[in-house]
């Protein structure tokens, strides 16, 4: 495959090349494989040019020297060369008056019709009369035919240079860069390309103003050039891919150039290492994100995070449509960050934007927020206590005082984020204000309980939302504590506390600590006289929930059918939604696919109705969810362009960075792994596992999910060496959390086992999978799927450790749970089934079983499936043990491609592919 299609697009123009591939069907990976095996050739054609282009440069460069005269102008000092010539600093020698002057003397010896063309174009730089850009003074031809340039001379230092020199801080860089693209800007307005954007093309004079060099030149010395138009002049480390690449050169490349100079002012680092060593595609695709990047030592590491880095990667976006449409877009989002306003190359979520304008109006978001608190905080429960009138007055003045104490505690608050009140953090981030304000609450309000625990829970839910479990918990625990001592005796408000605490849990698999809070809530409604409707179904919802996550099917049922009934008598659409959707999850996980179909489709036709868009939070998560359960189904493909939608949703709202994002790559690697792309499902839950790390630091524990299915993948493309280590770490990830939850880690230990069991190493997989069978029987029990796997594994030991009649009977003991079994489950039982007879010499029984394991795994998988081709490797082996050659090479023919296709070069599965083709050839020979 990879030499076809290399043989298919080696001589295609670049355009045309990465449309063929496209067309082919060609995954990523295949893909870059090409384009590496292009560029390798183009590096080798490079090396056997070298010597004659080293020769064409030790060639003389310029047929005047020190002293002589071009016209006017007199030659007194060389001050550099490079690829376009010789540079001299010049003085006017006619008398007439005094003046310096930088010359050109341009390299080569162009024919007349050239040098036409590079005056026409020299009379259109001469025109350009800007602030920060060189002047073109004049020009011309030598005696001899060699052009040169006169251009205005300019006393400076390179930009970089300047800015480390003066000690410039990071405003300072960014106002000097916006000068230069504005300078840009007026250049592009006058239909003029610079082309070789780089700092050693911008100088900063004495007084701190930039001026540009060379504006135009290399494109009118690529216009006066014979030959090729791609072969132009520009320094690779700053080139845009479409420059490298020889294609049209656009105002878009110059805002590319920028981009990576306005990397290098803020990082303190070159944007590229051996530029020369590049392939074209390296040079468009890595990406540059300043925070990630940053020299040591510079001190606003931190605020390069977020917008500058999101202002970079748009600059130098491989895709020139992707880029700023000019450089005034870029000044301007530039200045924009300079004003703490919004920038363009952010997702303009509502929190994106209210951020920026509390930064830059915090005496009066200070001051509005403390007012909206007061109105909210001084109405609460009185709609819920209408129809007690005297405790509802009671309670309206309790919450009036102490709406006033909140609103004071979250203005002192805000001043930590007044830059006039604290000079030294001008730039506070939601963290750091949330760090300051649970700090706050202990220290002044120790004596002021109500006030304390209504913060905590308003700061437990901004935790939570920033991904921050462990605190938020812990603040959900400290508001309940709380509201239920003998100083406050609110048991009402300890039981929505201890609610959302246990959702927290549930959510983050400590489903048993999340069950005792979900029962003490729901006994404090139900002992309320008289209990009230509402309260009562959000805590049987909440139960359910709990009861999800721990495979307590049944009572989960039962409790959310508690709550959908009362929400429905109560009319409140939002609520049943939510219940419909609880239900659906229920029933996927059951194995219920068609009940779980019908009720995600119920809950999705509410929340359209409610919200009126495919991208609203609320609809999202049920169109993830639903598309989870055509998954499970079997129908792969169908929930890929879901979550594809999904995760671009989340990304606009979120940002590229948050947990939601996180997840949306995590649940897309997952249905994109059940579809048997395992190298693209991979991709993704690399990068579910980057920002989770990033967010929550190297120990995170919410990366073990992703880590642990970046293993899985490995595993499936039988590279099980690869993902061993990946297994163990996050074993050793889920172990080590502050409140390790036992069902995950015997998850853990069966993964880590599998693949330890395939590479023969049964004392260890032993132990692995007896733990992890102790743990499922006592916490599941062996009705659950979860239970019935490991015996299955189990099994599969016995039979790798020639203890056939014991794993017969093992895998006899599977049938008899009761619990309900996936096809591909049903067909892992027979295959190992049918090892078991092949083994024992019945090779009939053998194909029996390998034939019905493969109809199972159509079924469940369809037929091109690398799982699916797994099995019909399979049943090739068992059709030739029979001795139906013919058979066993047509399966074997059909199973190989797909599987060469998915699997890592050292799977034992295509090892097993040659050795039976080589049974299948030598038994055909044999028989001639």
């Amino acid at each position: 495959m990879l030499r076809r299609l290399f043989e298919e697009v080696c001589d295609l123009p670049v355009d045309e090349r990465r449309a063929h591939l496209a067309k082919s069907g060609a995954d990523t990976a295949l893909a870059a494989e090409v384009e590496a095996l292009i560029s390798s050739e183009t590096r080798e054609l490079k090396r056997v040019v070298a010597p004659v282009a080293a020769l064409l440069h030790a060639m003389p460069e310029t047929e005047l020297g020190v002293g002589e005269r071009i016209g006017a102008w007199r030659l007194v000092e060389r001050l550099a060369s490079g690829g376009m010539g010789a540079v001299y600093l010049a003085e006017r020698a006619d008398g007439h008056f005094t003046q310096q002057a930088a010359i050109k003397l341009l390299r080569g010896f162009p024919t007349a019709d050239a040098l036409a063309r590079l005056a026409a174009e020299r009379q259109m730089l001469a025109g350009l009369q800007h602030p920060h850009i060189a002047r073109l003074i004049d020009g011309g031809a030598t005696p001899g035919g060699q052009p040169y340039l006169v251009m205005e001379y300019v006393d400076g230092v390179q930009i970089d240079r300047s800015c480390r020199e003066r000690g410039l801080d990071l405003p300072a860089r960014l106002r000097l860069f916006r000068n230069v693209c504005r300078a840009v800007a007026f250049a592009h307005q006058r239909l003029i390309v610079h082309c070789d954007l780089k700092p050693s093309n911008v100088l900063v004079r004495a007084d701190g103003a930039p001026v540009l060099l060379d504006f135009g030149i290399a494109r009118a010395l690529d216009l006066s050039r014979e030959g090729a138009p791609g072969d132009a002049f520009f320094t690779p480390g700053y080139a845009s891919p479409e420059q490298i690449d020889g294609a049209a050169v656009t105002v878009a490349s110059d805002v590319y150039s920028l981009g990576l100079i306005l990397f290098e002012l803020v990082t303190g680092r070159k944007a590229r290492l051996d530029a020369e060593d590049l392939t074209v595609t390296q040079l468009g695709r890595a990406e540059r994100r300043p925070s990630e990047l940053v020299a040591a030592g510079i001190p606003w590491r931190r605020a390069l995070a977020g917008d500058l880095d999101a202002i970079v990667l748009r600059a130098t976006a491989e895709r020139p449509a992707l880029r700023y449409a000019s450089a005034d877009a870029l000044a301007e989002d530039v200045e924009r960050f300079l004003d703490r306003k919004t920038v363009s190359a952010r997702p303009q979520t509502f929190l994106y934007r209210y951020g920026r304008l509390v930064r830059r109006r915090w005496p009066l978001f200070a001051a509005g927020f403390a007012i909206c608190t007061i109105l909210a905080l001084s109405s609460w429960r009185i709609v819920n206590e209408r129809d007690r009138a005297l405790a509802a007055e009671r309670e309206a003045k309790v919450q009036a005082a102490t709406a006033e104490q909140v609103s004071e505690f979250l203005s002192s608050v805000f001043e930590f984020a007044n830059p006039e009140k604290n000079p030294q953090r001008r730039d506070v981030s939601a963290r750091e204000m949330l760090d300051e304000g649970t700090r706050r609450i202990d220290a002044t309000l120790a004596d002021q309980p109500a006030v304390r625990a209504r913060l905590y829970e308003v700061l437990g839910r901004a935790w939570e939302m920033l991904g921050q479990p462990e605190r938020s918990i812990a603040l959900y625990r400290q508001a309940a504590d709380l509201w239920g001592s003998s100083g406050l005796a609110r048991p009402d408000a300890r039981a929505d506390a201890l609610s959302r605490a246990a959702v927290v849990l549930t959510n983050n698999d400590r489903d048993d600590e999340a069950l005792v809070l979900a029962r003490e809530a729901l006994a404090i409604r139900e002992a309320q006289v008289p209990p009230v409707e509402a309260e009562l179904a959000d805590s049987w919802n909440t139960l359910a929930l709990v009861e999800v996550g721990l495979s307590q099917f049944d009572a989960a049922e039962r409790d959310f059918e508690r709550a959908l009934d009362v929400r429905r008598r109560l009319g409140n659409e939002g609520s049943i939604a939510a219940t419909l959707h609880n239900l659906g999850i229920l029933y996927r996980e059951r194995g219920e696919v068609d009940r779980a179909v019908e009720a995600f489709d119920r809950a999705l036709a509410i929340k359209r109705r409610l919200h009126g868009s495919d991208k609203h939070p609320n609809v999202l998560i049920t169109l993830e969810n639903a598309a989870k359960n055509l998954s499970r189904n079997g129908r792969p493909t169908e929930a890929i362009p879901v979550l594809e939608h999904i995760l671009a949703a989340r990304r606009e709202q979120d940002g590229f960075e948050s947990r939601n994002v996180s997840l949306g790559h995590n649940e897309l690697g997952s249905v994109l792994h059940d579809a048997g792309r395992f190298r693209d499902a991979a991709a993704h839950y690399r990068e579910a596992m980057r920002i989770d790390l990033a967010l929550g630091g190297p120990e995170d524990a919410a990366a073990a999910r992703p880590l642990n299915n970046l293993a899985s993948a490995f595993e499936d493309m039988g590279d099980y060496a690869a993902a061993e280590p990946l297994f163990r770490r996050s074993l050793a990830m889920r172990a080590a959390s502050k409140t390790p939850n036992a069902v995950i880690i015997a998850r853990a230990q069966a993964n880590l086992a599998r693949a330890l069991l395939a590479r023969g190493e049964l004392a260890e997989s032993k132990t692995l999978l007896d733990a992890a069978l102790a743990t499922r029987r006592e916490k599941l029990g062996d009705g659950n799927i979860e239970t019935v796997k490991s015996m299955l594994q189990l099994a599969d030991w016995l039979r790798r450790s020639e203890r056939y009649d014991e794993a017969r009977r093992q895998i006899d003991a599977t049938t008899e749970t009761g619990a309900p079994l996936t096809p591909l489950f049903k067909a892992q039982r027979l295959q190992l089934l049918a090892r078991i007879k092949r083994h024992g010499g019945d090779a009939a029984g053998g194909l029996a079983d390998t034939v019905a394991a493969q109809e199972f795994m159509v079924t469940g998988w369809g037929e091109r499936h690398p799982l699916t081709a797994a099995f019909m490797l399979d049943r090739a082996e068992a059709e030739f043990g029979a001795g139906n050659v013919p058979e066993a090479s047509h399966w074997l023919d059909l199973a190989a491609p797909v599987l060469k296709e998915a699997l890592a070069p050292v799977a034992p599965d295509l090892k097993r592919v040659a050795q039976l083709r080589d049974l299948i050839s030598g038994s055909r020979r044999a028989s001639r």
